[in-house]
């Protein structure tokens, strides 16, 4: 009989907010988990919240219903050799960005994966994270479903779609804080201090959010609704819209979306963007 259920390799912030969500949910109690890490003082920071603590992989992997990967992908092929084979009905979970559910089942000889792409304000309980299963019983979806619950907003998808996942969900929160960053130095530059001017734009950004959310207006209406013609509001849109903010975003997230796919194709093959326009008719 597993001693765990569940069993966390790595001590980083992930697994620290992972830790935090299934225990502060009530969802698993401290003698429930364990931890492993090669790293003293982050072993220290995990047994501070009274899960047990180990430097021992495959203890964990022996012992554990449920174990999770929360290390750097460049971490996990050794860690992997050192496994493989020895999991036996153990249900993995993974976090690792671009380790796709055909690396790990072979690279770790499992048969059920659940591969998560979560994102950083699953920290502070107000992540976005998407699942995928293979192989997983219903009680295996329900219990990673309740875990990355237990850290902010789920979604059950195609692994096919987890590269524009990385891109929009996974990545994004760097977008929004530097929307933000620009914003508040737009408000210091009219002479607000920066304390006032992070008021301001943080609960116009929360503000803005609910009303995409709630509203049933498209976002261009909404975006038209503040404005008003020969206005303020329209000088800075206008200006947004001939420098192309929208297309700009979009194009990052195109970027980010192809390095994920690089990083989730083990056959090193080189892939070519083309981009063109409609003149090319």
């Amino acid at each position: 009989m597993d001693k765990y259920k569940l069993g966390i390799i790595g001590a980083g912030n992930m697994s620290s907010a992972i830790t935090k969500g299934v225990l502060g949910s009530k969802m698993l109690l401290p003698e429930d988990v364990i931890v492993s890490d090669l790293t003293y003082d982050r072993l220290e920071r995990a047994k501070a919240l009274g899960v047990q603590v180990s430097i021992d992989n495959l203890y964990l992997a022996e012992h554990c219903e449920y174990l999770l990967f929360a290390v750097k992908p460049q971490s996990f092929p050794d860690i992997a050799a050192s496994l493989k084979g020895k999991l036996g009905d153990t249900t993995v979970l993974s976090i690792m960005a671009g380790v796709n559910v055909k690396t790990l089942k072979e690279s770790l000889g499992a048969s059920k994966i659940c591969r998560i792409m979560p994102n950083t304000p699953c920290m502070i309980g107000h992540g976005m994270s998407a699942l995928c299963f293979d192989g997983c019983s219903e009680a295996a979806r329900a219990f990673a479903l309740g875990v990355f619950s237990s850290m902010g907003e789920v979604v059950e998808l195609d692994e096919k779609k987890f590269d524009a996942v990385t891109s929009v969900s996974g990545s994004g929160p760097a977008y929004v804080y530097m929307f933000i960053d620009g914003m508040i130095k737009g408000g210091m530059n009219g002479g607000l201090t920066f304390d006032e001017a992070k008021k301001l734009t943080l609960a116009t950004m929360v503000g803005g959010t609910k009303m995409v959310e709630t509203s049933d207006r498209s976002i261009e209406e909404l975006i038209d609704a503040v404005c008003s013609k020969g206005g303020t509001t329209i000088q800075a849109v206008t200006h947004y819209r001939n420098e192309r903010l929208s297309g700009i975003i979009a194009e990052g997230v195109d970027r980010c979306r192809a390095r994920s796919i690089e990083m989730s194709d083990p056959s090193g093959e080189t892939h070519v963007r083309i981009y063109t326009e409609v003149a090319c008719s």
